[in-house]
This record gives structure tokens, C-alpha cells and sequence, in this order.
């Protein structure tokens, strides 16, 4: 008897430990992490590739991009930088994004803003030690996409190619 009630009671326990490490995030977070790999290996325009501005650490370059890892390597090929993304390389009209790279206190952060010309949309900052960087991605791609939905000097110019 005594040891059927101790096997009821270490399940118990068991079953108290994973609830409790789902409702405090990092079983969670476990989740959220395996589906990085899976996420950035989709492509982001049904297959197309898409030409953008990448203004990084003040240079500035065309961006292809196809799968959503072209925009992350990108953004995150250095652990400190700095930048924009735009699908129209004058950024004096419609959305584009600025993206910040940072450690404080040994920690990384990253800031992400939207913008519409030169008004700021919506800013947000992520603890990428904390939360990892899946919820920036998923602000990314969201602006990435929405960005492309937009004509842009690069569909003129490739229009005036025809």
C-alpha cells in the first residue's frame, strides 16, 4: 500500500512540475525555439525574390530576399549593429523599418521600429536573452511582408527593363 501511494505521489509531483514549467514559459519557450529553424526556411513570397534597400552600420546595399533567413542574416550578422530595410531606397514615403543590435549588462536587445517615412509607427524592444529571438522575427517578417505589398522604384525600374 505504502508503496502504490508513493509511486501516486511521485506522479503527482511529476505532473506539478510540468504544469508549472508551462505556466512559467520555459517549457513554452522550448516550443517557440524549435519552431525558429522551420520558420526562417519559409519562403516569404510564394518563391519570388524581392529587391531591398539594407542600410547597415551606414552602408548601403541591395537585399534579395526569399526565404525569411535572408532578411535574419542580414540583420543579425554581427552581434552589435545597427540599420534599415526598405523597399523603396529613397525611405521618404512608405513603410520601412530600423532595426537595432545591442548588448547592456551582458545582455542582447534588439529594436525594431516601423516607420512610414519619417514618422514612427510602432518601436519594440526585445530581450533576446530572455525571449530569443523568435518574437522579433515574427515582428519582422510581419513588416517585411506588409513592405513588399507596395510598389516601389525597384518594381518601376525592373518595369522600364520589359
Amino acid at each position: 500500500m505504502w508503496g502504490t501511494l508513493g509511486v501516486i505521489f511521485l506522479i503527482l509531483l511529476l505532473l506539478f512540475g510540468v504544469w508549472h514549467s508551462f505556466t512559467s514559459g520555459v517549457l513554452r519557450e522550448m516550443i517557440e525555439s524549435a519552431k525558429l529553424p522551420i520558420l526562417i526556411d519559409r519562403d516569404m513570397f510564394d518563391g519570388e525574390t524581392k529587391t531591398f534597400v539594407l542600410e547597415k552600420n551606414g552602408k548601403e546595399k541591395a537585399l534579395k530576399i526569399k526565404k525569411i533567413n535572408d532578411a535574419l542574416n542580414a540583420i543579425t550578422s554581427s552581434r552589435i549593429s545597427s540599420g534599415s530595410i526598405s523597399f523603396d531606397p529613397k525611405r521618404e514615403n512608405g513603410l520601412y523599418l530600423e532595426f537595432s543590435i545591442w548588448e547592456s549588462g551582458g545582455v542582447s536587445l534588439m529594436t525594431i521600429i516601423e516607420k512610414n517615412g519619417n514618422k514612427i509607427i510602432q518601436e519594440d524592444e526585445y530581450n533576446l536573452e530572455e525571449k530569443g529571438l523568435v518574437p522579433a522575427v515574427y515582428k519582422m517578417i510581419d513588416l517585411i511582408e506588409r513592405m513588399s505589398s507596395t510598389s516601389s522604384v525597384w518594381d518601376e525600374f525592373s518595369l522600364d527593363k520589359k
